[in-house]
């Protein structure tokens, strides 16, 4: 339609009376009208379609960012303030209104940018006459930046609350781990619009973090470790961070040393946060980041931070359902040993006592101290406790033949139900077949707390001596897999075993920090520890 691409280039001078003139036409009331309209910011406009000359009241050129008198007069004026992405939004409402008499409303952008963000406008028009051909279209348009800014807020704020009730449902319904964080960094990704999302898992020793699970990253780059969380990192900063910590620009950043991963990816922006549970262990980092320069706002800060909220809980939860299972896998082994386990302690307790009064005594005791280290292991986690309670508490019965060394060290609540496993399933093996089945045996338990590459660790010695010589079995029972799975992958410590004609020596190291993160369900990993 060659009035809508406005091929007329005539110039004509905009002239405040002559839109107060075609007003009073169709309004009798429009001096009125018109000064409410000057009040409220928004602007007058008339298009003569017939000779397609635009009357524009002189505030519509400050709203269309124009300077006074820059404005042409023409409908393709008009149409170079407007952005060049709307510009057929516009023709389009126009063709359909001339067509069909329908009353023409648009919105659309400008083509100069305020502040680097855009300035969006709204017009509306009626037909004229309403009958007949049309010569007169008459109309409003006004600002409503704000608006649109608030109207996306809005939207963006439902999407989020969208994504975070969704993905808390899959937090407590997904038995997988690894399926719940590829679910999280998906969304990140798919809600925020960035470029890069990251789960970073703080490994035992709190000094590296290992990529679980991302969004845009190279794929050689999953499950490997690609940053540290020592000092002056910036994996140290976020967690050190009682609040998200928002990067302008890596380029420029002072506070901390940034990664050489970002650089390769060239990131420009992020956005990291903690993930920590409530028992003010942190988990590892969750952050995002862009190939171009991005404020985040307030509400995307506090959506990264609700995303990790739920997945520190999804964590805690992971390890708790896998402690448990391992308690009652636990639990189970031992409740079928422990008729034996009672004989065996009295036929000890008998070859050893004077009398039968003597003998009643201190079958007792070592009884009661059976019974509390059962108790003990049951009841799991708790406030961490002296590692001589531990011990005295587990082998409780066999302290007259027993010699500890070691500082009186505080353990956590996960060493200590993990230990305590370990250190039972060792027992009981030296009562049944090691050193404390000879009336002569002896057990040195020695112990050392020392700073290394993987942060604070505990390395126990257990050394049986004047027992029966130990041979290498062919095939590990429950009990040394056990000990091999708590230790090893529940504490990511580590067990050697020493098989020699003087007894069964066993070194285990174990960090003082917290387990890994559960890989697989608690289910499979109950099914793994079948034998």
């Amino acid at each position: 339609m060659n009035r809508v691409e406005a091929q007329n280039s005539a110039s004509f001078a905009p002239q405040d009376g002559s839109v107060d003139e075609i007003g009073k036409e169709f309004f009798p009331n429009f001096a009125t009208i018109r000064g409410a309209l000057d009040g409220a910011r928004i602007g007058v406009w008339c298009w003569d379609i017939t000779t397609d000359k635009v009357i524009w009241s002189s505030n519509l050129e400050a709203i269309h960012r124009l300077p006074p008198g820059g404005f042409d007069g023409t409908l393709a004026g008009f149409l170079r303030t407007v952005h060049p992405d709307d510009r057929s939004n516009i023709e389009t409402a126009l063709r359909e209104a001339l067509r069909g008499h329908d009353p023409y409303r648009v919105r659309y952008r400008l083509r100069e940018q305020v502040d680097d963000e855009d300035c969006w406008l709204e017009a509306e028009g009626t037909i004229a006459p309403p009958d007949g051909a049309p010569e007169r279209m008459f109309g409003l348009a006004w600002e409503i930046s704000e608006r649109v800014k608030l109207e996306a807020e809005l939207r963006n704020r439902v999407k989020q609350q969208e994504a975070l009730a969704q993905l808390g449902e899959r937090a407590l319904a997904e038995a997988d781990i690894e399926h719940l964080l590829s679910d999280a960094v998906t969304t990140v990704a798919m809600t925020l619009a960035v470029d890069f999302v990251k789960i970073l898992e703080l490994l035992p020793g709190n000094d590296d973090l290992l990529l679980r699970a991302g969004f845009g990253w190279r794929p050689e780059l999953a499950c490997s470790t690609i940053s540290s969380a020592g000092s002056g990192s910036y994996g140290r900063f976020v967690l050190d961070s009682p609040l998200p910590v928002v990067t302008a620009d890596f380029a420029a950043e002072t506070r901390f040393r940034v990664d050489d991963y970002l650089r390769e990816h060239r990131c420009v922006s992020g956005v990291s946060v903690a993930i920590a549970g409530r028992d003010e262990r942190f988990y590892g980092i969750l952050g995002v980041c862009t190939k171009a320069t991005r404020g985040f706002t307030a509400q995307e800060t506090a959506f990264l931070g609700a995303i990790a909220n739920i997945l520190a809980g999804a964590i805690a939860r992971r390890q708790l359902e896998q402690r448990h299972e391992l308690m009652i896998r636990d639990m189970r082994h031992r409740s079928g040993n422990l008729f034996s386990q009672l004989l065996a302690l009295f036929s000890q307790t008998a070859r050893n006592s004077k009398s039968i009064a003597d003998l009643a005594s201190k079958y007792r005791a070592r009884v009661l101290a059976l019974a509390n280290a059962q108790r003990l292991i049951t009841e799991g986690g708790g406030k961490s406790i002296p590692i001589m309670d531990l011990l005295y508490t587990l082998l409780g019965p066999y302290l007259d033949r027993i010699s500890f060394s070691g500082p009186n060290v505080e353990l956590e609540s996960d060493p200590v139900f993990n230990l305590s496993a370990a250190l039972h399933e060792l027992a009981d093996n030296a009562v049944k077949h090691g050193s404390l089945s000879r009336p002569k045996g002896q057990l040195e338990l020695s112990w050392s707390v020392n700073r290394t590459e993987r942060g604070m660790t505990l390395t126990l010695e257990w050394i049986e001596k004047n027992g029966p010589s130990a041979r290498r079995p062919r095939k590990l029972g429950f009990g040394s897999r056990l000990i091999a799975l708590v230790i090893e992958r529940q504490l990511n410590g580590e067990v050697t075993r020493s098989f020699g004609r003087k007894g069964l020596t066993v070194r285990m190291v174990v960090p003082l920090t917290h387990e890994r993160w559960p890989t697989v369900p608690p289910a499979e990993a109950g099914q793994q520890t079948k034998g």
